[in-house]
């Protein structure tokens, strides 16, 4: 039986570039539209910096990570995966 018979959602590893590297992180397939993945508004700013709250947890244990502004797509509220 196919996995998505039995429940499961498709999901995709992603790379996310931060301000101190990569992080990678586990998301559906559903949160992922056009190579980007939905954040919200940044919870901070700092400089040319955006705090942003991801769907799901890093690999390093982060919900919380720093990204460059042009990370960010404003209208969106999208974060290019």
């Amino acid at each position: 039986m196919p996995p998505e018979a039995r429940g499961s959602i498709p999901a995709r590893s992603l790379k996310v570039k931060t301000s101190n590297g990569i992080e990678r992180l586990v998301v559906s397939e559903r949160a992922i539209d056009n190579n980007e993945i939905g954040i919200g508004w940044p919870i901070r700013t700092k400089d040319d910096l955006y705090l942003v709250e991801l769907p799901s947890e890093t690999q390093s244990g982060a919900w919380r990570i720093w990204v460059h502004r042009d990370q960010v797509s404003e209208h969106e509220e999208l974060a290019r995966a």
